[in-house]
């Protein structure tokens, strides 16, 4: 009998996939710049100094020094200041395996988050030391993104200078709220379409993005909605839960919208569409009509919404579908704006939205950001639509030979204010 039942538990552990790929320890490398800092994982001090690869568990348990599944290194060294480098779980891609096993052993699929296996942290953990007296805390230099509505495993380098030393804010905004969305492969999805018309750099963007919202602008991790590569489906699903969110903070929320992809408008009507990666330049109004966005974001009542959309509406005729750089010759109709609502657009008319290929950014992505971390995000609305306007409107012509003007579209309620509002109260 108990022969059989230890062939039973083999066979269940072998079903379950990432518990036998993965294993339940990862390997982690953690570096420095200058070496020869001390390691302290979750506040324990492991008798180690970088470089130096540490062993840890794929299961963490939450205690007063980390959530579950989190893993806080801080690096000490005489003389410098001591960093605390923050890395989340995210999903172990061999799980998905299990998926097809777990009709056939239905214990299969829980095996591996009991065991930890599900889980997978960053392989590679590394920071830069400064000589200072205070401590600086800072998110994990390679974010995996390890999603289903990914195709391929997308990891966001942090190679521009805007993706690191992003200010921190001590405290969190519980009623900030952010959607961010970067659409940038959609040949995958699409089939007939060449990786030309992939929207450069657009993950990179949302990501970035992602990292100040949560640092800077002190939004909590939980209040905010990510989308990489998102169908139609998936930001419809999107907008109608931020909608949802807003119609039950009672309007005590503030609401960041940032969105960098393809935009395209109705030829006929001009109206201006986000265009999901799923979606053809063919027929544009089954993308999201920018409109009726904007009508769900005001639908009741809030402090402000701010929305950046890192794209153009300037066409895309039915022949030529989408475009890398992110539109064509039509000039979009612009509806007026309801409520608490400032709309930050990278650029005009029938301008295109240009990659700026030596910060693997798109230009007004960059210059958002470069601007948020200069000030520390204790800047008025006004002040960053003059930066952001100025810089990108010289830089787009030195360095990619066109015109590139931002604007700045305001709700005619907060007309007089807008310009006094700062991202950081």
């Amino acid at each position: 009998m108990k022969f059989y039942r230890l062939i039973l538990f083999s066979f269940i552990i072998l079903q379950s996939c990432a518990t036998m790929i993965s294993g339940t320890t990862q390997t982690v490398k953690v570096t420095s710049e200058p070496e020869g800092a001390k390691i302290y994982v979750n506040n324990k001090d492991i008798h180690a100094t970088t470089p130096a690869e540490i062993r840890i568990k794929r299961k963490v348990r939450p205690t007063n020094r980390n959530d579950k599944n989190q893993y806080n290194y801080t690096l000490k060294k005489e003389g410098y200041n001591n960093v605390t480098v923050t890395d989340f779980a995210e999903r172990n891609p061999a799980v998905w395996i299990n998926f097809v096993f777990f009709y056939l052993t239905p214990i299969t699929l829980p095996i591996d988050f009991i065991s930890g296996a599900a889980n997978k942290y960053s392989p590679r953990i590394h920071a830069d030391l400064y000589k200072s007296k205070t401590d600086t805390i800072v998110k994990k230099e390679i974010v995996y993104v390890q999603n289903a509505k990914v195709k391929g495993n997308y990891v966001f380098e942090k190679k521009s200078d805007v993706d690191k030393n992003i200010p921190v804010v001590p405290s969190k905004y519980d009623n900030r709220f952010a959607l961010i969305i970067g659409n940038e492969d959609y040949s995958t999805y699409q089939t007939d379409l060449s990786n030309e018309v992939n929207v450069e750099f657009a993950r990179n963007d949302a990501s970035a993005f992602k990292e100040y919202a949560i640092n800077t602008l002190g939004i909590p991790q939980e209040n905010i909605l990510f989308l990489l590569d998102a169908t139609s489906a998936q930001m419809q699903r999107a907008i109608t839960k931020t909608n949802l969110i807003l119609k039950n903070t009672k309007g005590q929320a503030e609401l960041f919208v940032y969105y960098a992809g393809h935009g395209l408008p109705d030829e006929q009507t001009k109206e201006p569409y986000l265009i999901p990666v799923d979606v053809s330049g063919k027929y544009v109004t089954e993308g999201i009509s920018l409109k009726e966005m904007y009508k769900k974001l005001t639908m009741y009542p809030s402090k402000r919404v701010t929305v950046f959309i890192d794209a153009c509406f300037s066409g895309g005729a039915r022949n030529q579908g989408l475009l890398a750089a992110r539109g064509v010759k039509v000039v979009p109709k612009e509806a007026p704006l309801k409520g608490n609502l400032v709309v930050f657009t990278a650029g005009s008319g029938e301008q295109s939205s240009l990659p700026y290929i030596q910060k693997e950014h798109g230009f007004f992505t960059y210059f958002l950001l470069k601007e948020i971390q200069t000030t520390g995000g204790q800047i008025s609305y006004k002040e960053l639509a003059d930066y952001i306007t100025n810089k990108v409107s010289l830089k787009s012509v030195l360095v990619n030979d066109k015109e590139q003007n931002p604007k700045v579209n305001v709700s005619s309620s907060c007309q007089d204010s807008w310009g006094e509002w700062r991202l950081i109260e």
